[in-house]
């Protein structure tokens, strides 16, 4: 397939969360977390993951922009380092939260899932994804 038009972004400026309770939402995200606070709104609290991506808990109700459909997302992943996952794993246990650990064999790191107060399941994965774009380029497919 020939594309004309290749988007070309460096990598996810923001992700909005549903959430019932904002306060309980900003207690995981900024305490258990440690995600800091960077905005906030009457009905919505935004936090930094990293240095080019805030997550908005947005609490139920609050009007749709843009035609939004609403709803819950599935899940999503925040890139950590192999050496800080198992800190990060016994840090969450500690805060009394189960956490599932998979090792992947194909050479893609490693991933660990919790999930937060209002059922997202936050994925942090030591794979770097840009590699889907070296692999991309070694195929031609990009």
């Amino acid at each position: 397939m020939d594309r004309q038009y290749v988007l070309r972004c460096s990598g996810v400026s923001e992700l909005a969360l549903l959430v019932d309770d904002l306060g309980r939402a900003e207690r995981f995200y900024v305490d258990t977390l440690g995600l800091p606070v960077v905005e906030r709104w009457e009905a919505a609290t935004w936090v930094m993951a990293g240095d080019r991506t805030r997550i908005g808990l947005w609490l139920v109700g609050v009007k749709p922009l843009a035609g939004e459909r609403g709803g819950r997302h599935v899940h999503f992943a925040l890139h950590v380092n192999e050496p800080d996952l198992d800190g990060l794993v016994q840090h969450l246990e500690r805060a009394g939260y189960h956490v599932h650990v998979e090792n992947f064999s194909d050479g893609r790191g490693s991933a660990a899932y919790v999930t937060d107060p209002d059922g997202h399941v936050v994925e942090f994965w030591t794979w770097d994804v840009a590699g889907h774009l070296d692999s991309a380029a070694a195929s031609g497919r990009r």
